[in-house]
């Protein structure tokens, strides 16, 4: 044997031999629950011949099948996908069609529920909105392991579909992950018209780029292919995540990226995002808008420190400790602090950032003794105990600044695009 084959056979035996090792590892300490297994639904959604109001029916039958908290009906209809028509004194054109429509994409984990109160806006000011729900969301988190990319993008493209009968023009909005797959259809579909986005994940930490291994590690240590096991006690989202899902989200970046190379985007978009986000890299966001050529696309950043001005981008500062806030971060940008679940001292609470320490932050967190809300920054946590924050203190002006844009947009009544005025050229997050 040549020492070519004898390195090769060698790295091979150790690779073999670091498996096990590595599975026990990622193991230790994990505990599965039923509902980290996937469920026994099998029946599948026929995209190409269906309509959006059959997704709904599917997606009940999906989720009364799989879950095993046994959640009310009115549980069950916050996780649906929804239709929201314009009310009767709306607009329609002279084809029969509404003007303006959007299609609202949640978040990774997330469901439905978490963008109603922007589809409700939005559905305020005639638009005819679809709400989707993820392939492998809302029901339980084993549903994850076999849920991909391409599932998700398959979602987004049939319901940009379904509505393109209903409108002339088609807004695409999302959050996190679903920002991306806003952006990818935007880049498909030459009929998507505009983009609302709500710090999509233009990027992640690189670790991510072992996700897919990580998986597949997971197929003979069931506990390793977790990279989160929590409590999983909130009902309209999951709290415990696969490495399945992070090699997804990777794979989706990278399709993102790859096809902006080869055909950047050319229509308006509106974004949101905060400097502080520790989900996906704010900075990645930035240059993102950064390059988007359209005069009308614009960012609405929040901060929780001074940033110098910068081209066609409003900087807020979030940080209002008087009020019990430090800063705003990955979750709840379009979440108003009045909504029932994720609101100020909604029914739930973020805190899985303490999970698994060796103390009662967890405990205390959950029963409700924060400090601050916040992002869970290792400068705010040094701060007192920090209730992750899942809405935005600054909600009416957020939807001031997007009504700006849609008028924008759609021109304002003199028939001429309404402009802003910004000063500066560079913006680093960073300093």
């Amino acid at each position: 044997m040549n020492t070519g084959l004898r390195l090769l056979a060698a790295m091979m035996l150790v690779i073999v031999l670091m498996i096990p090792v590595l599975g026990l590892f990622l193991s230790v300490g994990k505990e599965l629950e039923e509902w980290h297994v996937p469920s026994s639904f099998d029946e599948s959604f026929d995209f190409a011949s269906s309509s959006f109001a059959d997704y709904i029916d599917y997606s009940e039958r999906r989720i009364r099948a799989s879950r095993l908290d046994t959640p009310s009906d009115e549980e069950v209809s916050k996780l649906l996908p929804y239709i929201l028509e314009p009310d009767s004194d709306c607009p329609v054109n002279a084809d029969g069609k509404y003007p303006d429509g959007i299609v609202l994409v949640h978040g990774l984990i997330a469901s439905p529920w978490s963008m109603k109160p922007l589809a409700q806006h939005f559905n305020s000011r005639c638009f005819y909105v679809l709400g989707l729900l993820l392939p492998g969301h809302g029901s339980r988190p084993g549903d994850m392991l076999e849920s991909t990319w391409e599932h998700w993008l398959e979602s987004v493209e049939f319901s940009t579909q379904q509505l393109s009968d209903k409108t002339d023009r088609i807004f695409l909005s999302g959050h996190s992950v679903g920002g991306n797959l806003a952006v990818l259809e935007a880049l498909h579909n030459s009929a998507v018209d505009a983009l609302v986005l709500f710090a999509p994940a233009m990027m992640v930490t690189e670790a991510s780029r072992l996700a897919r291994i990580l998986s597949l590690v997971g197929k003979l240590f069931p506990a390793a292919a977790w990279f989160e096991l929590e409590p999983d006690d909130a009902v309209y989202r999951y709290e415990s995540f696969p490495f399945r899902s992070a090699a997804e989200t990777w794979s989706l970046i990278q399709e993102t990226h790859k096809t902006l190379d080869d055909t950047p985007l050319s229509i308006p978009v509106f974004t949101v995002a905060s400097a502080q986000d520790t989900t996906v890299d704010a900075q990645a966001t930035f240059d993102f808008m950064v390059a988007q050529d359209n005069p009308l696309s614009f960012t609405l950043l929040y901060t929780q420190r001074e940033l110098p001005p910068y081209n066609k981008t409003q900087v807020k500062i979030s940080n209002t400790p008087d009020q019990g806030i430090l800063g705003l971060g990955h979750l709840g940008l379009m979440t108003p602090a009045d909504h029932p679940y994720y609101g100020r001292d909604g029914a739930y609470r973020y805190c899985g950032h303490y999970f698994g320490q060796p103390n009662d932050r967890f405990a205390r967190c959950k029963d409700g003794e924060r400090d601050f809300y916040g992002e869970p920054t290792n400068e705010n946590l040094a701060l007192g105990l920090i209730e992750r924050i899942a809405f935005n203190p600054f909600y009416s002006e957020m939807i001031e600044e997007l009504d700006l844009f849609l008028e924008q947009v759609s021109m304002d009544p003199r028939g001429l695009p309404i402009q802003r005025e910004f000063e500066g050229s560079r913006l680093n997050l960073d300093n």
